[in-house]
């Protein structure tokens, strides 16, 4: 995967383009996100984003690091929840590739400690 992979990803994610997504995960995606269950395989992974994620918005980079089999971004997600609380957090993700696919990504949020 490349910068301009990981950017067309995010941009499927917050315009809910769900195919384009799609073309970016490998079929056996291992995804680690905070507050939920591992997830396991590219269709557990879409229908999280189609069916749980309960959170709008944009999100906005700092900077994407890649190479042949790793990568790494972060920056902020701009939205809303779904009854309309604004959102505004730090945010960052780490990347193994496999078959120029994203094949396991694990997800940092920024929280304050005090």
């Amino acid at each position: 995967m490349t910068q301009a992979d990981i950017r067309d990803m995010f941009r499927a994610v917050d315009g809910s383009d769900w195919q384009a997504m799609a073309r970016h995960l490998h079929p056996d995606l291992v995804y680690d996100r905070p507050g939920f269950d591992l997830l396991v395989g590219r269709e557990a992974v879409l229908h999280f984003y189609r069916e749980v994620r309960s959170i709008r918005g944009e999100h906005r980079f700092d900077a994407i690091v890649v190479d042949d089999v790793h990568g790494a971004c972060w920056g902020r997600f701009v939205g809303s929840r779904q009854d309309g609380t604004p959102i505004d957090l730090q945010f960052a993700d780490c990347y193994t590739f496999s078959d120029g696919l994203l094949f396991r990504r694990k997800s940092f949020f920024y929280v304050p400690l005090a």
